[in-house]
């Protein structure tokens, strides 16, 4: 912040008209757009050669990634922040560079494995909303080790057989806006926070940044061009600035999907697969730090289950589910149904309100309204009343 020119985003995109906002955008994608060209030969973070210590695995990378200038960067080991988040650091696993999606997938599991195996103990969940679902006890975090395990199963059979989708991406890792300087012409001057940045394969990497996302709102998923409403000037005070704001995140949810279809093509079609956010979410759920939740990643299997044909390698598309249950069946011991669907009468009300619980953090994880409705569809635990 001291070396670069210009002010942060967020001081100045609340006064930009809509067309100095769509300008910023522009640019944004358009850095990103070189950013996805580069043809990295791994995944990992990037480092300087002479900083890196001898023992350490390094990967080259080739003149043609520096366009012929220099050879002094490498590939080293991740620098995301969940690979030293609570002494995940002192874990003796495989960090990168990985040369293939497989091997940075199982590493994932491997790491919150051996972090449960040597620092998991009984705990209250983080989350007020979890204690409550547990009945406020304690939870076993043996249920979150079965579970990673089943991943681990899953895991080596997800990854696209494109070779665009699996191509090593590099992105910043939070582009919110104190994270961008703009000048008083509206040109990007610096974009900082590098330090955690991590190049992935790109089925992982497609995804709207989080701070220009606008999930949720049926407008923004539908790609509809933003606009105040009719009534805007009649509104309260009050509830002019709640429009605005709505406004505004609708703008930049439209704005970025916008230039993105236009000048970063790959990326956009890399978002718009289902079977890549369902890969997308059971990595990311398998390497998000136990907490005491159990419920989430065998959430994600059982969805991960369900589009099995879809997201399997074609040596597995014809096989069953690696895990040894069907869809459905691996919830049905936590929730406490039997094959067909009943449950004790005594247990009704618990057994019910464990399924509504699960069902809500799934619709909540989705992405889009589409895969919402298709989930609500598709739900396995329907409740159906018995005909006399």
């Amino acid at each position: 912040m001291e070396k670069v020119q210009g002010k942060e985003l967020e001081h100045t995109w609340y006064t930009m008209t809509a067309k100095e906002r769509m300008a910023v955008v522009e640019k944004i994608v358009d850095i990103e757009r070189m950013l996805f060209a580069i043809p990295f030969p791994a995944s990992g973070s990037i480092y300087f050669k002479d900083s890196v210590s001898t023992r350490t695995t390094t990967i080259d990378l080739p003149l043609t990634v520096n366009r012929g200038k220099t050879d002094k960067f490498c590939i080293g080991p991740s620098t995301e922040f969940l690979w030293w988040y609570q002494r995940r650091n002192e874990l003796a696993v495989n960090r990168g560079p990985w040369e293939t999606p497989k091997e940075l997938l199982e590493a994932v599991g491997h790491r919150e494995l051996a972090w449960l195996q040597n620092f998991g103990k009984h705990r209250f969940p983080c989350e007020p909303l979890y204690r409550e679902f547990y009945g406020r006890q304690e939870v076993d975090p043996q249920v979150q080790v079965d579970s990673l395990r089943d991943y681990l199963k899953v895991a080596p059979h997800i990854i696209p057989e494109n070779p665009e989708l699996c191509q090593p991406t590099i992105r910043h890792p939070d582009l919110s806006p104190n994270n961008i300087f703009v000048s008083e012409s509206g040109d990007i001057t610096g974009v900082i926070d590098w330090q955690h940045s991590t190049i992935l394969p790109m089925f992982l990497q497609a995804k709207i940044p989080k701070h220009f996302q606008n999930y949720g709102d049926d407008d923004s998923e539908n790609f509809r061009r933003p606009e105040l409403p009719t009534n805007f000037d009649f509104l309260e005070e009050s509830e002019k600035a709640n429009e605005l704001e709505l406004y505004r995140r609708r703008q930049l949810h439209y704005f970025y999907l916008g230039f993105t279809s236009t000048n970063n093509k790959p990326h956009f079609h890399a978002m718009g697969k289902h079977d890549l956010i369902v890969r997308n979410r059971l990595y990311d759920t398998a390497g998000r730090p136990w907490e005491g939740d159990n419920t989430s990643l065998k959430a994600e299997l059982v969805q991960t289950s369900t589009y099995w044909p879809d997201i399997a390698t074609s040596a597995m598309k014809e096989a069953n589910f690696p895990v040894k249950y069907p869809d459905a069946d691996q919830l049905r011991d936590f929730i406490g149904v039997n094959i067909d669907g009943w449950v004790p009468t005594e247990s009704y009300e618990e057994a019910r309100e464990k399924e509504r619980y699960i069902k809500q953090q799934m619709l909540e994880a989705a992405e889009t309204e589409d895969e919402r409705k298709e989930l609500d569809a598709h739900w396995p635990f329907q409740d159906h009343e018995e005909l006399d």
